[in-house]
């Protein structure tokens, strides 16, 4: 199986960067439904042309429609969908369900790549999601080799892994921290990228900072870079290997594509891997936050984050000797400085300057004289964190327009009385014919040699031809003009781009937006007379406590005391259910089959799409879908319910507006979280675990992480699995009236933190809504308020 290297472009620059240096694929993203939003993108007119020249290349294009859509947003989205079918892309890379439903519905010869934003983990999502008619899945980058090569194996997918570039410390799909903290959702694609800032690591319990003080970048992890390990990684069975950095200039792309394609090509051919200081050393310089393999590689957790800064680390050069004036000498330990080259110089205290070198002397072989306009301190460190020289080498060496070339054969036919012929193909079987008006006449003077003609055939110009091979059949003594030779040889290139640039050979669609609004149709809506309470409950403690304070239903999450949990329920006439974790690793699958077989549940909440497979392990069950679902219109919200769903939480980014609309046909079998201090991040990582080893989970409830304003964000561990709750607790109370208006069967409430006393008077406080004038309940509401809280985006929505 031959690999495939995809590479990322964030412009046109970078696409040529990715195209030239080597990479078989290409990932951009349009003007629009990306979730690159800052990157430079690309209009439709760039599409069309980035289309074309990859194509001529034998290079593919896919398209990034990678974040949640709303249902008008979906609409236009498939407008867009048959833009780039029409035009030939190869393959589109999606995160909304329900888009991924609607482009197979009406482009079923469509390849659709499922985004890591879909947290595929498991080979039970993989076999959901294939059934849907996905064709690739782009597998979470939190699985290891091992389990990755299980999942293929298993289910013979065509799968996607990240091998190289920035990483998200959330499972991707599963971070709300951007969205909650400044209404900037990464599922929109436009995230803040909070964890690229400092925290501290606290103790909850006296709000003390830990004895050992572990401050700094807690949350931003290195940057993946497994080119030494490419020939374990091959050999799992994966078909696309993916570099992450739509955001990163052309020069960093063609830098580490040709590397990397360099690697792949020596392990294929020669079955080894040898990976040079010098490829080391550009790829380092090229950008890093220091380099990590990754959970891909099993690295340890604590090993994982460079908390020292968030931004590229550059390499070490050397220190700061001494400054006087404006010049500074810098005693140089490691590689060598230029002028036009980038430096940070980093002082003990953590103070950075940066700069550009703009003059600069050699006074002896290891110490170099800078002009400085600040003043610094001897002894600072100085990094190179751009390599003026290794660009310079990137766009003149590793990738420039026509660098890469289709090798064609070629041809003629030039007989007397008939008119001038060209066959032209490539080694793909691609061929196409041209005819000249031209008639082939006798030489009056001079004849035209077979040489002659091929000499002009050649001259391919700026293009991306060579060829290999031209064979002329010729009668003697004939004439034929350069220009005639020029002009069939131009013409021939000119179809082979075209049959090049549609490889795909698509039959031309002409859908109109009503054709796609037309074609589902929701359920008929139904009136919601009355509502019903649940809460999700991580204490057995607090179980009595949400009977007593009035809650339907149970949403039980943890393992401990679940034959007395539900004995306590059914003698109370309670429903309960099982509240899966987020994250269930195929290892992980048979505990959870065997805790809900063993116990009587009346229902699963389950929080990834994998986890549909337990509906089935008895009978009876009802099936709870999470809002971690992220379910954000009503075709996703109608497969769902399809699938074996009966009840769904939406996305708790959707605001009123947004969730009334799914609700007029849904609203029986919707669910709304009013109450809880929500999981912003699900995490494979663990904070903690940079001063403990956490194996026995003890910081359950203890520690969090405090920002530069000093808001803190619980650190939570759940079935092995790590969230950061948000430092304000959603809270909206005073707004139930608005609330129950959107339609919704269900009104939910967490507890992943609270005590007893302050689970029941709060579903009692929820229970009264109508009727809040009570002092108790007024205590109880400004207990909350003064704690913080947030009225989430029910009122806001998100970018």
């Amino acid at each position: 199986m031959k690999i495939e290297l995809l590479a990322p472009a964030g412009n046109f620059e970078s696409l040529v960067a990715a195209v030239e240096s080597g990479s078989d694929a290409v990932y951009i993203g349009g003007r629009k439904y990306s979730a690159r939003a800052s990157a430079g993108n690309f209009s439709e007119e760039e599409i069309i042309k980035a289309i074309e020249y990859a194509h001529k290349r034998n290079v593919k294009i896919y398209i990034t429609i990678n974040i949640l859509l709303t249902d008008e947003e979906l609409v236009d989205s498939l407008e867009y969908v048959q833009f780039l079918y029409n035009n030939d892309v190869d393959g589109i890379i999606v995160q909304d369900l329900g888009l991924l439903y609607w482009i197979k519905k009406h482009f079923p010869d469509m390849p659709v790549h499922c985004s890591t934003q879909m947290t595929i983990h498991n080979k039970d999502a993989v076999e959901i999601l294939g059934k849907l008619g996905a064709n690739r899945f782009v597998l979470a980058r939190e699985m290891s080799i091992e389990a990755i090569k299980k999942l293929i194996e298993s289910t013979n997918a065509e799968t996607e892994i990240f091998v190289h570039g920035a990483l998200c410390v959330s499972y991707s799909g599963q971070c709300l921290m951007s969205s909650f903290i400044g209404g900037r959702s990464g599922n929109r694609g436009r995230c803040a990228q909070p964890c690229r800032k400092k925290y501290m690591l606290v103790n909850l319990e006296n709000n003390r900072d830990m004895k050992m003080k572990k401050k700094g970048y807690l949350l931003s992890l290195k940057d993946l870079n497994t080119i030494k390990h490419l020939d374990k990684i091959i050999k799992c069975g994966v078909k696309s290997l993916k570099i992450e950095g739509r955001m990163k200039k052309s020069e960093y792309v063609g830098i580490v594509v040709k590397h990397y394609k360099d690697v792949l090509n020596q392990v294929e051919k020669k079955n080894n891997l040898e990976i040079s200081e010098d490829v080391e050393r550009e790829l380092e310089i090229a950008f890093n936050r220091g380099f990590t393999h990754g959970f891909l590689l099993n690295e340890k957790k604590h090993e994982i984050v460079n908390i020292e800064r968030p931004n590229n680390k550059g390499v070490y050069i050397g220190k700061i000797l001494w400054q006087k004036g404006n010049r500074a000498a810098i005693l140089v330990e490691n590689y060598n400085l230029n002028q036009g080259d980038g430096i940070e110089i980093i002082s003990d205290n953590g103070a950075s300057i940066g700069a550009t070198i703009s003059n600069i002397q050699k006074q002896s072989d290891d110490v170099l004289i800078i002009n400085v306009h600040r003043k610094l301190i001897p002894g600072s460190k100085v990094y190179k964190t751009y390599d003026i020289g290794l660009n310079k080498k990137a766009s003149e060496q590793y990738f420039y327009v026509n660098k890469r070339k289709i090798h064609l054969n070629a041809k003629l036919f030039a007989h007397i009385g008939n008119k001038l012929r060209i066959e032209v193909w490539d080694n793909e079987g691609h061929r196409v014919e041209v005819e000249n008006s031209y008639v082939i006449n006798e030489a009056e003077k001079v004849s035209t040699t077979r040489e002659r003609i091929i000499s002009q055939l050649v001259k391919t110009g700026d293009t991306p031809y060579i060829f290999d091979k031209i064979d002329v059949c010729m009668d003697d003594n004939i004439f034929v003009s350069i220009s005639v030779l020029n002009e069939i040889r131009r013409e021939a290139l000119k179809r082979m781009d075209g049959v090049l640039s549609c490889r795909n050979r698509r039959k031309h669609c002409n859908f109109h937006k009503e054709d796609f609004i037309s074609s589902f149709i929701p359920k008929k809506h139904t009136k919601i007379y009355e509502f019903h309470f649940s809460a999700s409950i991580w204490d057995y403690d607090n179980v009595e406590a949400a009977i007593e304070g009035g809650a339907e239903y149970i949403y039980y999450g943890i393992t401990d005391r679940i034959k007395e949990a539900i004995k306590l329920c059914h003698s109370n006439n309670k429903e309960i259910y099982f509240f899966l974790p987020s994250i269930i690793k195929d290892e992980e699958k048979d505990k959870y089959i065997s805790i809900i077989k063993e116990n009587d549940f009346d229902g699963i909440v389950i929080s990834n799409i994998s986890q549909l497979c337990f509906a089935n392990i008895k009978p009876g069950l009802t099936v709870v879908g999470n809002f971690s679902l992220n379910v954000f219109n009503k075709r996703s919200m109608d497969l769902y319910l399809e699938l074996g769903a009966n009840i769904i939480c939406p996305s708790v980014e959707l605001n009123i507006k947004q969730l009334k609309s799914i609700a007029y046909n849904y609203g029986s079998s919707m669910e709304l979280v009013v109450y809880g201090q929500l999981p912003l991040m699900t995490l494979e990582y663990c904070p903690v675990s940079l001063v403990s080893d956490c194996k026995e989970c003890s910081h359950q409830r203890n520690y969090g992480l405090k920002d530069d304003k000093g808001v803190v964000f619980p650190i939570i561990c759940k079935q092995y699995k790590t969230q950061l709750l948000n430092s304000h607790v959603l809270f909206v109370a005073e707004d139930m009236r608005k609330i129950t208006s959107i339609g919704a069967k269900r009104m939910r409430l967490d507890f992943y933190r609270e005590n007893r006393n302050d689970v029941k008077e709060i579903i009692s406080l929820y229970k009264n809504y109508n009727n809040l004038d009570q002092h108790i309940h007024n205590k109880v509401i400004q207990r909350i308020k003064i704690a913080g809280h947030t009225k989430g985006h029910y009122f806001r929505g998100v970018d």
